[in-house]
């Protein structure tokens, strides 16, 4: 005697639809979350003196699927910033192109000068990327990935 599905296949490939859709959402969340932690590390202990306020304006994030931004943090003037506001949007928009497939959280800081405010010891993005590498595997195992 076999078995016999009373199913109908339909309400079976709806469900499984269903629950992907639940599961990318929970992912896209969790990445906004983790990508508003890293601007918020970044804009509130960034340890250099921003004069002109273009190195924070130029401080962002993207969450993208399968190479379509899902989500976006609104790039937000600081001071007189607004040349950082500008190359923040353009250097993202610049990575967004790399990354076709999946998930991925993109942070930038896109004055070309903070490498080397970095490497003068003064933290831009530095503390915000050890932030994201402690938080996102955490989150991402209550989401019931390994």
């Amino acid at each position: 005697m076999g078995i016999k599905s009373l199913t109908p296949r339909k309400h079976i490939e709806q469900y499984t639809v269903q629950q992907l859709r639940r599961i990318e959402l929970s992912v896209v969340n969790t990445l906004m979350y983790i990508g508003e932690q890293c601007i918020n590390e970044a804009k509130n202990n960034g340890a250099y003196t921003d004069q002109t306020g273009n190195l924070r304006s130029s401080i962002g994030y993207v969450v993208l699927h399968n190479g379509r931004v899902v989500s976006t943090m609104k790039f937000e003037q600081v001071k007189q910033g607004g040349k950082g506001l500008k190359n923040g949007k353009k250097f993202i928009n610049e990575l967004i192109g790399q990354y076709s497939k999946g998930f991925a959280l993109i942070v930038v800081a896109g004055m070309d000068y903070a490498a080397y405010v970095e490497a003068r010891g003064l933290n831009v993005l530095a503390s915000s990327e050890l932030k994201a590498a402690d938080v996102t595997p955490k989150l991402m195992k209550k989401l019931g990935f390994k």
